[in-house]
Parts: C-alpha cells; structure tokens; sequence
C-alpha cells in the first residue's frame, strides 16, 4: 500500500506547508520512537520501534521525491521490537537485536534481512549471535555490520559483541580483550577502518564513562582511545565521523555521584590518527539538549531536537531548532526549524546526500509523532 508522505520540504529556515498525517492499519501512519530508520541512496526504511505502549513489527518506505510511503511486508519480518540495531549495507537492511517488552528479561537475539527491490524479509543467523540486547552500538563496515555493548536482561550491560557477514549468515565474537567497559548506549562511529566507541551509561543510569575504544576488525584487535583533558564523560549525544574526525555535540554530562542529567551545549572532536581530543566552539551552538540527532553532510555537522530534564517545577522543554557546525572554521549557524515540526527527541534523522530528513520521536511519554520533514540547506 502507498500512501501520500507528510513530508516538509524547507530551504535553510523556509518552511513548506505540512502535509496532513495518514492513518492507516499498515504503520505507514503510526507515529514512533525507538525505531530505525536507514537511507538506501533513493528513500528511508523505517522499522520497529513503537508508541502508546505497543511495539511493532511494521515499517514503510519514505521517498522524498514522491512524498510517498509504501509499507513493508510483515511476511517473515523479526518480532516487533524497539531499540534494535539497523544498517544498511548496499542492498538490504540488516535489523537484529531490540527489546519486545517492558519486561526486563525481553530483549532480542535474533533478527532479519530486507531487501527493498522485491520487498521480502529472511532470517540471520542465530548461531554464534551475540548475547540478547538493545541500545548498542552498530555500525556496516563494508562487508559486516558490527554490534557491541548495549542493554541486556536483567538490566545488565555488555561488553561484549559481534560481526556478522551477510553473504556468509555467520556470526564471529568480537575479543574481550582489551575491550572497553560495558555500558547503554555508547557513542559510536564508523571511520572506515575501525569501530570507535565512547561514553555512555550504566543501566541503572547513575554513571556515564569517560573511556572508549577502537575496534580493527581486519586484526580483530581493540585498541584503547586516551582520555584525555578535553575528553568528556557523556552520553546521549550526537556523533558523526567526518573523515579524520568524530564530532560529538550535545547530551547529558556526569555531575555530581548520581546526577548525569546535566544536559550541555558543549562539543568536542576526537582525532585518531593523533589519539587527542579537542574542544567546539559554543559561540553560536544550540541551547543545551540530550539526545539530538546528528549527520555529516560531508562538509557540516547538522544536529537539530532533543529535550532537557526540566526541574524546580519545570516541565521538561523539547527543541525545534538546532545548529550547523562547521570545523574548518569551528564556527555554528543556527538552524531554528525544520519545516513545521514540533520540538521532540528520540527521533530519527539520515543525511540524503541533498537534505537531512527527520521522522518520528516525542515530547515524552510513549506517545509518538508519525510526521516527517527534509532540510535542505541552500
């Protein structure tokens, strides 16, 4: 089924009037949080994720141009799930992993394969999979997409992981050796040669990490990244690898024994060829925000959304607006909209080689937005 696309097109901050939401039984017009979304050179595949307490194993085709979505087959797709890891390697997109319920002890160890030129879905292999998680770190390197850390049962985290190739269906282990510590939700780039990871949280939430590591998958080593002054104890910020860098802006900074819901504006840039990290400028950065989306433009670092923590009775805020690095001249523009969407986090945003587009995410709650919106930057 094809249905038309509440898409917004906006040139820097000129906005397109929106297109109204679609209600339909096959998720095209559900809203989402903790779901995935991957570019395939032409349109989004969305998938997973979920809202109002339910979780789901649908997902649609975004095509910009069109400002269509066509829905997914659910013949053969994984169990719903949010939280999941998704790539996409060239050809299909990859899903494994995710959480099926509130239940602690609900997350995933199994996955699929989407292939969009004939709409279908097939399994991956379970052997040798990693243990159940969510919330970890994933990247496709080439030739396998590479999962580490994350959320377990039992609220537990990992340090553990796996390469999967698909042309084989097989798993490998990634060492423990020299691995980083385990932790939620770390920071992760791929540079083109190594998996880096930094940052994150511990399960009960009450501790970030000021470490990380770099993974060679071509000599299956880890490789630990220095903690430098500049290096900063986060998480749930944006990162983006630009070449010869990972920029990482925003989230949420330890402060304190218990409190790492200090949100910032604060940016920093890790160099591995140097192993050093350096400080962004914050003349003209977004106010301060956890979970922003990112994306590398291949020139500029866009961030746009995500929230703060409220307090002293003050509701948590959710931002439409962000920012628009630039690190050769270690400068910011701002971004205050993009097109007509509302504040949010937990959203999704890919790069399209012409525009950022950004779906889904809330303002809080289970409740989630189904709209979407292109940047295009003049």
């Amino acid at each position: 089924m094809t249905t038309r696309l509440p898409l917004l097109l906006a040139a820097a901050v000129a906005a397109a009037p929106a297109l109204p939401a679609q209600d339909a039984d096959d998720g095209t017009g559900a809203g989402r949080i903790f779901h995935s979304m991957v570019w395939t050179g032409k349109e989004a595949i969305v998938w997973g994720g979920g809202s109002e307490g339910k979780f789901f194993d649908h997902g649609f085709r975004l095509d910009p141009t069109a400002k269509t979505r066509r829905a997914l087959t659910t013949d053969g797709a994984p169990s719903a799930r949010w939280a999941h890891a998704a790539v996409w390697t060239g050809t299909e997109m990859l899903v494994w992993g995710g959480r099926s319920e509130f239940a602690s002890n609900s997350h995933r160890d199994d996955g699929g394969r989407y292939d969009p030129a004939t709409d279908r879905w097939r399994g991956v292999s379970a052997v040798n999979a990693p243990t159940a998680r969510s919330q970890m770190a994933r990247v496709w390197t080439g030739d396998e997409m590479i999962v580490w850390g994350g959320f377990g049962d039992g609220a537990t985290a990992w340090d553990t992981g796996g390469r999967y190739d698909p042309k084989a269906d097989r798993w490998r282990m990634l060492p423990l050796r020299g691995a980083p510590e385990a932790r939620v939700e770390p920071l992760h780039v791929w540079t083109g040669t190594e998996l880096l990871v930094w940052g994150g949280i511990t399960p009960d939430l009450k501790q970030t990490f000021r470490t990380g590591g770099r993974y060679n998958p071509k000599t299956d080593r880890w490789a630990a990244i220095r903690p430098d002054d500049a290096a900063p104890s986060v998480w749930g910020a944006a990162a983006v690898w630009t070449g010869t860098e990972m920029l990482v802006w925003g989230g949420a900074l330890q402060n304190g024994d218990e409190n790492v819901n200090q949100v910032t504006n604060r940016g920093w840039a890790y160099n591995p060829a140097t192993d050093r990290w350096r400080a962004l400028s914050t003349t003209g950065a977004p106010s301060a925000r956890f979970f922003p989306t990112g994306v590398w433009t291949g020139s500029r670092f866009v961030v746009w959304g995500g929230g703060d923590q409220g307090g002293e009775g003050n509701p948590a805020q959710h931002f439409a607006d962000g920012g628009v690095y630039d690190p050769v001249t270690d400068r910011w523009t701002p971004l205050p909209r993009v097109g007509e969407l509302a504040g949010r986090g937990l959203h999704t945003a890919v790069w399209t080689g012409r525009g950022m587009m950004v779906y889904g995410g809330s303002t809080g709650g289970f409740s989630a937005f189904a709209d979407a919106a292109l940047w295009v930057p003049r």
